[in-house]
């Protein structure tokens, strides 16, 4: 076979060529602007034996099959924090159904979860602000025949913006009840980093610790776990694959918090809602951003999961098993000591 040589062509056809091929590629070679990359991540006071002991420890609690949120949790965001926030940026998401009576409604910045009671839905946070009430969990909801009206009530997670920013508007607009625990809402009336104009739902339902929500034919069982703010509440309640039963827990705040004592208060949260997790047998990992339990990759496997009208091949991949999740729950642990460490400060637990 002949072989013929290759010449480079010349510049303006080479450069032709690669707009034609990807406009991406278009700034291919050219000069970097190093004042937009974003700096090492310095720890001047790193513990490098405690770094090294929690990090592997972390490694091996995970597992391959939880690696995906040890990676997350313990390096990324921690080590390039930048990376960890891009993994968020705010996006469209096709509303999907992962479980018979559960909806995802949310961005790729922010989750959204709607329960089908069988007496309206129960939604789980509110996004970040009424426009995105209306952009985003609206057209969700009528994506599977539901409006707005239909939300008979709203959990609200956490303390933070992006949790309840949409809630006034669900308020003011179809007298939603919100529920949300007392320091959350102490936190939602006074939240100093909210943005600019955003107005609070108004005080409504409160969460006690341990304190069960029926509604229609779901009931949600709450556990207090302080933390991620003050405020952050978790919880269990049922999910059905296909009439199987299973039991979803949606830990309420993994970001690791910056002070020594609120690490101390997440450490104590993770260990005793695990311990719940494990008397109630949870199964199903969901969390309140699609980078603590993988759902948009999960959201592209359901897509294609091949199945009948009564069973399906492969298994619905938010299940991962009882000794999947407190692993899953005792890797998060780890990695607030492990941040802990690299931040030089030292833990009462």
């Amino acid at each position: 076979m002949a072989t013929v040589a290759w010449r480079r062509p010349s510049t303006a056809l080479w450069l032709t060529s690669l707009s034609i091929v990807s406009p991406s590629l278009q700034g291919y070679g050219a000069t970097s602007n190093f004042t937009e990359w974003f700096n090492v991540t310095e720890f001047p006071q790193e513990q490098p034996a405690n770094v090294s002991l929690y990090l592997h420890q972390a490694l091996r609690v995970a597992g391959p099959d939880i690696y995906p949120h040890f990676e997350h949790r313990c390096i990324r965001s921690q080590v390039y924090p930048e990376l960890g926030n891009l993994a968020q940026a705010d996006g469209f998401v096709t509303p999907i159904r992962p479980f018979d009576s559960l909806f995802f409604v949310g961005s790729a910045y922010v989750s959204s979860w709607a329960i089908d009671t069988g007496a309206g839905l129960l939604l789980i946070d509110t996004q970040d602000n009424p426009e995105e009430v209306q952009k985003v969990i609206l057209p969700g909801l009528e994506y599977f025949g539901y409006s707005g009206s239909d939300i008979a009530a709203v959990i609200i997670t956490h303390e933070h913006a992006d949790h309840y920013g949409g809630a006034r508007y669900l308020q003011d607009n179809f007298g939603t009840p919100i529920y949300a625990s007392e320091k959350a809402w102490d936190g939602m009336a006074n939240d100093t980093i909210a943005p600019k104009g955003l107005i609070p739902p108004t005080r409504n339902l409160t969460i006690e610790d341990g304190e069960s929500l029926t509604i229609g034919n779901t009931t949600i069982s709450f556990v207090s776990t302080p933390g991620h703010t003050p405020g952050t509440m978790s919880f269990f309640f049922p999910v059905y694959d296909l009439g199987a039963s299973h039991l979803a827990a949606i830990y309420g705040g993994g970001g690791v918090p910056s002070k020594a004592e609120a690490k101390d208060e997440q450490i104590t949260s993770f260990e005793k809602f695990s311990n719940r997790a494990r008397e109630l047998g949870a199964d199903v990992l969901l969390a309140p951003h699609q980078t603590q339990d993988g759902s948009l990759w999960k959201f592209d496997l359901l897509r294609h999961r091949p199945c009948g009208p009564y069973n399906c091949d492969e298994a619905n991949p938010f299940v991962i098993g009882n000794d999947a999740y407190l692993r899953y729950l005792k890797t998060m642990e780890i990695c607030v000591r492990l941040q802990a460490a690299r931040d030089g400060q030292f833990l009462s637990l």
